[in-house]
């Protein structure tokens, strides 16, 4: 089966507060000097901890730069369970504020994939089937958390999504297809195909689970087609690992998507690399390629500070796989 949420892991990149990528979100429509002096004098009226909830928000994409360009994978990892109690208080406060709604389902995406999926795979080498399980169940609940959150800032968006998702992949296809028209759209749609497909990765065991997966797909294509340069092109690469691990798997397809976007973001994302080894070397069965494409992001310097801790994710995964190459080519143990 495909591994999604293993696509999404360059979404870790993005730091517990703003993973929302607020450049391609609606712009910030502040108040006025004027109107927030009127809105001061009658304090009595207004509920004070809205205001400050909502203000906050806009704190968050003040600061998305800072944290995106950080290097410490270990301090910005432990920062982010506070940061998910502290976006889910703020969302207690203002349900509706869709730059904190998509800040904390990102916050779940972003550690599940990028921290706790990282010690499952280091569980699973190590034949620690107890650990991994925990982690997973784990990992689960983040997500499932993170897609109930996406369902309900796409049915403010629209109302007729439930309708649109329940009558099964044409008919939210179509959905999609109206209400979502504009190049700023892709963000909640890359969050909410990440945080459902990452849901289905860790949730294998439930075949119902499982079915939604062309929901994700679907709602994943058209953050896609709107803006197939979002993030460094993470959603156009996530379709092409897709297309090497599902079933069956299309690897021409797979290896035309992944060069694609080798060529557009100029190798500088190592994210492609390090995906591209894990998903298509190794399903292809070349171990050349796997190392060559592993020793690239080793080796790779500061090449995109804008995601210097999504590189820093690919490197720390390139090393381990390298190192574990037996793993996955079982042929070179003998």
């Amino acid at each position: 089966m495909p591994t999604f949420s293993q696509g999404y892991l360059v979404l870790a990149c993005i730091a517990p507060w703003f993973p929302v990528h607020f450049r391609a979100m609606r712009p910030w429509r502040g108040l006025s000097v004027g109107l927030l002096a009127v809105a001061l004098s009658s304090l009595t009226a207004c509920d004070t901890a809205k205001l400050a909830a909502d203000s906050t928000a806009e704190l968050f994409g003040r600061a998305a730069p800072g944290v995106e360009q950080h290097w410490d994978y270990d301090l910005v990892g432990k920062s982010f369970p506070a940061s998910i109690v502290q976006l889910e208080g703020l969302l207690r406060v203002v349900p509706d504020n869709e730059v904190i709604g998509l800040s904390l389902i990102a916050a779940y995406v972003g550690y599940g994939t990028g921290w706790i999926e990282d010690r499952v795979e280091v569980a699973d080498i190590e034949d620690d089937y107890a650990a991994a399980d925990h982690l997973r169940h784990r990992a689960l609940i983040m997500y499932t958390r993170a897609w109930e959150l996406s369902k309900h800032f796409l049915r403010n968006r629209d109302p007729g999504f439930d309708d649109a998702l329940k009558g099964g992949v044409d008919t939210l296809q179509t959905w999609l297809n109206e209400v979502f028209v504009q190049k700023e759209d892709a963000a909640i749609l890359l969050w909410a195909g990440a945080s459902l497909g990452a849901r289905i990765n860790m949730g294998m065991e439930d075949m119902d689970t499982v079915a939604d997966l062309p929901l994700a797909k679907v709602i994943l294509a058209r953050s896609v087609e709107l803006d197939p340069d979002f993030m460094f092109m993470i959603g156009r690469m996530t379709m092409g690992v897709l297309a090497a691990s599902e079933f069956p798997p299309d690897m021409d397809s797979a290896k035309s998507i992944l060069d694609e976007v080798l060529e557009k973001t100029e190798r500088r994302n190592l994210m492609v690399q390090m995906n591209m080894a894990r998903y298509y070397a190794v399903n292809i069965g070349d171990p050349k390629l796997f190392k060559d494409l592993l020793q690239e992001v080793i080796d790779a310097g500061d090449v995109l500070p804008e995601a210097r801790l999504s590189n820093a994710i690919a490197r720390r995964r390139a090393a381990r796989y390298l190192g574990q190459i037996e793993y996955f080519f079982s042929e070179l143990s003998q």
